[in-house]
């Protein structure tokens, strides 16, 4: 398993812990992986890992990154 992935199910983990202390339910918490200054390999790997909602600081950023996927 890839470092990114690895910590992205540790994140998981702690946002359902979180949750379970707060008496929430953990699908209602949504994480926002940003990608800014992250390159392309890196985001597929977060993406193929479970990161489905993505942030990026500027418009433009984030269109070269999505024509290039």
């Amino acid at each position: 398993m890839m470092e990114i992935a690895k910590n992205l199910t540790a994140i998981q983990e702690r946002i359902i812990n979180s949750a379970i202390k707060a008496g929430r339910n953990a699908e209602d918490i949504k994480l926002i992986a940003v990608t800014k200054t992250i390159e392309l390999p890196e985001i597929i790997e977060a993406v193929n890992a479970g990161a489905h909602i993505l942030g990026e600081n500027r418009v433009q950023e984030a269109q070269k990154k999505v024509t290039s996927y």
